[in-house]
Formats: structure tokens, sequence, C-alpha cells
């Protein structure tokens, strides 16, 4: 049986999980995909940063490979524009032949603090992309449990760039995080930083000043 995956992301749902039916797609009418199996898998992706596999129940992994962004700082100044988002990049990719025109580069990221953990700072990221059974999936921030009714996939700690860098995403760095083999060279690319909460707008409490922030990646 042909194999393919169709993704549709609802409203409410963090962009780095989505929904996937496994199964075979035929166009209808409106140019969109249909599931025309009866024998329907129905399930949900995430990324977890910060490991290479997956340990959720009924989660398989899809891919391990490097997470990645982009560069903060050229040598002279920091830069300002370019994407904010941050990508899981696989460990087997398919590589063209034509060289990039020169105006934007993906680079690997590391851990740039040592809030991580014991020996984490330089070190390069990995990551891996999980496909669950669950519908949903959603990273909560703030949080290191799921609310009831939802099942946990990982928890970790809240991640993103500097203030004072580039744009960046947050992302949800495992609380047990592996290290690339060989990765600790400090290059300063797309760096990673742990993540506090800052009183003012936001209402202290329930938050605290400073404190690090928990997050934790959930299905249903």
């Amino acid at each position: 049986m042909e194999t393919s995956f169709q993704s549709t992301i609802a409203p409410s749902i963090n962009l780095s999980t989505q929904t996937v039916f496994v199964g075979k797609f035929i166009p209808n009418d409106d140019g969109f995909n249909e599931q025309k199996s009866s024998n329907q898998e129905r399930g949900s992706t995430y990324v977890r940063w910060g490991k290479s596999g997956c340990s959720g129940t009924d989660t398989k992994l899809v891919y391990s490979g490097y997470s990645s962004g982009q560069k903060y700082y050229n040598g002279d100044d920091y830069y300002r524009g370019g994407p904010s988002n941050m990508l899981c990049l696989p460990d087997h990719p398919e590589l063209s032949n034509t060289t990039a025109g020169g105006n934007t580069f993906i680079y690997g990221s590391e851990y740039d603090d040592s809030q991580f953990g014991s020996g984490a700072q330089n070190q390069d990221v990995p990551c891996a992309l999980c496909l669950s059974n669950a519908s949903a999936t959603v990273m909560i921030p703030g949080r290191k449990s799921c609310f009831s009714g939802w099942r946990i996939e990982y928890y970790g700690v809240l991640a993103s760039g500097a203030y004072h860098h580039a744009a960046s995403s947050y992302i949800c760095i495992d609380i047990q995080p592996e290290f690339i083999p060989g990765g600790r060279s400090d290059n300063n690319d797309n760096t990673l930083f742990t993540t506090g909460y800052k009183c003012g707008s936001l209402p202290c409490p329930p938050y605290t000043d400073d404190l690090q922030v928990y997050c934790v990646v959930c299905s249903k």
C-alpha cells in the first residue's frame, strides 16, 4: 500500500506540532487531499528538541537530526533580520547540486549557557521528529505536567535566542538533553539560552521574576 503524509494544523496548536493522517490520499474537487482508506491511522507529529529519539507512549521515531536556525552574529555585528523559526534537519539529507544565492543560510544550534545541564554549554543540539498515535499534540510553556485528559510526551525547559540577538522561536529542550558527538567547538552560530519570567505586564504571582521556565509536550 502506498503511504504518504498529509498535515493539518489546528489554529490553537503550536506550529512545532501537527496532525497527520497516514494512508492513501486522493485529490478531491476542491484541490485538497481526502482520506479514502478504510484502514486509517490517525496521529500527530512533534519535534523533541535536545534528544535523538522518542520515548512517548505509542510514539515512533520518524527521523533524528540536528537542531538548526539563523546565525546570530557575523563577527562584527549582530544579525537583526532573517528567519526566526527553528528547524530539525534530518541526519540523512538529500542534497541538491545547485549553489545557494548566499543571502540566507541554516546553521547548527548549540546550548549557550550552563543551565541546560552539566557539560551542556557550547555543545551542539540534536532533535527528533516523533509520530504519536494521538490526534493532537501541543507544547505548553510554564508547566512540566499536562492538564487533565492529556498525556505527557516529554518535558523540559523553554529555550530561545538572547533578547539582543536576531529574533528566534521558543522551543522546549528536553530536561535531560543529549549532545551531538564532537560538537563542542563554540561556533556561536544558532545559540540557545534558557528562558526566564519577567514580572510587569506578566502578573506575579502566579509567576515569579527570573525563574527558569518549564515546558511540556502533551498529546491527546
